[in-house]
């Protein structure tokens, strides 16, 4: 199946509001020497306060096409026009080039002369801080877009890596991937995507996350199973995410040197239970608590590529989604809160109206299917 998510032309500009308006309300702030997007914005007569506000209110759009278009109109009106274009200029980087369906294949001739993706990694995966000067975040591989290709032949692609000390798995779930023949590096094994570079991903290749869809049978108020067309009603629980608002699972990155289950488990009682690190006895207490009930055992439900909007021509997610049904009432013993990445949680009944992020309804509709409840 052609990816659509990882084709989404304008997913990324949502990320440059958020980040543009981080940092004017950090200047207004602290009035910063480190600027990356407001070097020419300056704080006497641009107004800042007023370009806060107003890409504030941009944010509560929740279309991405209508949302770039507000931006523009917007960026186009600013007084100062030094500002303005060098605005227009970052938002065109993060903007994907539209690939037709046909087009998507690697196999397929785009007219190679035609196709000229945008070339993107966000800031938050190039350093830690505004300053740029700052080191890359732990989790994310060194900009390889950087290097010829002869410098980054020594990266085991396509097998277990290992840099500084910490082991990387880049071995894709679903297949041995190819590398672009000009630069070295991994080329998506789904296709083109209107984007290379890194977008949002740490890592150069699959980037590997697992998602634990823990389940029960709906209950009536008299203690009943629920029941649609003579088939039982499962129920999950979902987490709304701060970065688009939108349900998803409880899920997250699997880092270096930590196995799956362990992450599983770790997602859950952070982004679910907001069961966090800054309170080390509780969450040691939750996480034996959940290996040892809920989490003993799981089936797994899918493994391998994800058609994610994160994506790019070189770096993708995949993932392993595991189905944890309780049978026994464990999850009745804990309070749902959202935490970590998460704006809220909640146990949703399950059927085929629901939406939910990226691939994330089609695991639950195989769960539904594997469990024979109502769909």
């Amino acid at each position: 199946m052609l990816h659509v998510n990882a084709r989404k032309v304008n997913y990324y500009v949502r990320m440059f509001v958020n980040e543009l308006t981080d940092e004017v309300d950090f200047v207004i702030k602290n009035s910063s020497s480190h600027r990356r997007l407001t070097k020419l914005l300056n704080v006497d007569s641009d107004n800042p306060t007023q370009i806060s506000a107003k890409l504030k209110e941009m944010r509560s759009e929740k279309n991405d096409d209508v949302l770039c278009d507000h931006l523009k109109t917007f960026l186009s009106s600013l007084p100062n026009t030094n500002l303005s274009s060098d605005w227009m200029s970052e938002l065109t980087r993060c903007v994907r080039v539209p690939v037709p369906d046909d087009k998507v294949p690697w196999n397929v001739d785009f007219g190679e002369s035609d196709y000229k993706p945008a070339m993107f990694t966000a800031w938050s995966v190039l350093h830690t801080t505004l300053d740029p000067s700052s080191p890359k975040p732990p989790w994310a591989d060194e900009d390889f877009t950087l290097m010829k290709k002869e410098d980054i032949q020594h990266i085991k692609f396509n097998a277990l890596d290992e840099l500084h000390g910490k082991k990387i798995d880049r071995r894709s779930r679903q297949c041995k991937y190819l590398l672009n023949p000009e630069t070295g590096l991994p080329q998506n094994p789904s296709g083109r995507t209107g984007m290379v570079g890194r977008g949002l991903l740490g890592r150069f290749g699959p980037n590997l996350a697992a998602d634990p869809i823990v389940s029960r049978w709906k209950k009536l108020k008299d203690g009943s199973t629920k029941k649609i067309q003579g088939k039982k009603v499962l129920e999950c629980v979902f987490i709304q995410r701060r970065d688009n608002e939108e349900w998803a699972l409880p899920g997250g990155m699997v880092e270096p040197g930590l196995e799956i289950s362990m992450t599983l488990v770790k997602e859950f009682k952070e982004e679910a239970l907001n069961v966090c690190h800054n309170d080390n006895e509780k969450a040691n207490e939750m996480t034996n608590m959940l290996k040892e009930t809920l989490f003993a055992k799981g089936t797994t439900i899918y493994e391998g590529y994800v058609d994610d909007p994160r994506n790019t021509d070189n770096a993708w997610m995949e993932t392993v989604a595991k189905n944890f049904h309780d049978t026994d009432g464990i999850t009745y013993k804990f309070q749902l809160e959202g935490g970590d990445d998460a704006f809220n949680s909640k146990w949703q009944e399950c059927s085929a109206s629901l939406k939910l992020y990226a691939s994330h309804t089609s695991f639950i509709e195989k769960t539904v299917k594997k469990l024979g409840a109502y769909w």
